[in-house]
């Protein structure tokens, strides 16, 4: 069995991914989760914060102590508060890039030495990364610094290690959810999906079978690519 870290497993999505990778060994992590760890036979659930340099140590104590060795690692943490020029403040620029960017980075440097020799890393980016957005000028910039790190990682990974490491990521359009389902039959909600050329709205489990095609041995070829999952949002 393949050992996966799902990061922000308890989101939207997070639970589609969990879904979705249900024959893999999962180790999630997610800082809403109630008890600091709790082990089931296919799932390890750590309550840990990402940007903590004490919280990554657990992390990889508690992976090490496991033996487990990392086949896979999906990076869906990440904050969007809405927030434009006028609003947004330095705290608040540094707490999402903090979040959405710097925490892959450190986490994946914290637990290189777990990483399989063959392994494969998605990062959820995001379509406010490629086009504009209002009310989201923190958040845009941040998602759009995922695509062109995995792009950096990816050279930097074929360069300098010995490890066969693919990474990749996905940016996704509005994703329908049943919280949000009610604001899309809305006014407001109806002329965003107005924007999408196709009038769709993705699913959590169609971006987690995305997810699910970059880990798997199909895409070994794809590397450091952003994959848009948007109905066509992102081309008009």
């Amino acid at each position: 069995m393949k050992n996966i870290i799902i990061i922000g497993s308890e989101g939207i999505i997070g639970q589609a991914v969990r879904d979705t990778f249900k024959d893999y060994f999962q180790v999630c992590i997610d800082k809403s989760l109630g008890e600091e760890m709790v082990e089931n036979s296919n799932s390890i659930q750590l309550s840990y914060d990402i940007t903590s340099e004490q919280d990554l140590n657990k992390i990889y104590e508690v992976i090490k102590g496991k033996n487990l060795n990392i086949d896979g690692v999906i990076y869906l943490a990440g904050v969007n508060y809405m927030r434009n020029f006028f609003t947004s403040t330095t705290d608040s620029w540094q707490e999402t890039f903090d979040i959405n960017l710097f925490g892959i980075v450190k986490f994946l440097k914290r637990i290189y030495n777990l990483f399989s020799e063959k392994i494969s890393i998605v990062c959820v980016a995001s379509q406010n990364g490629i086009v504009g957005h209002e009310d989201r000028v923190d958040y845009g910039p941040s998602k759009a610094a995922i695509i062109q790190l995995v792009k950096n990682l990816t050279v930097d990974f074929a360069k300098y290690s010995n490890k066969d490491i693919k990474i990749n990521c996905v940016s996704p359009t509005y994703v329908l959810t049943e919280e949000n389902k009610e604001y899309f039959d809305s006014f407001p909600g109806k002329r965003l999906i107005n924007r999408i050329p196709y009038k769709k709205l993705v699913t959590p489990t169609e971006v987690s079978n995305v997810i699910e095609f970059l880990t798997s041995d199909k895409s070994d070829a794809i590397r450091g690519q952003n994959i848009v999952i948007d109905y066509g949002y992102t081309v008009v």
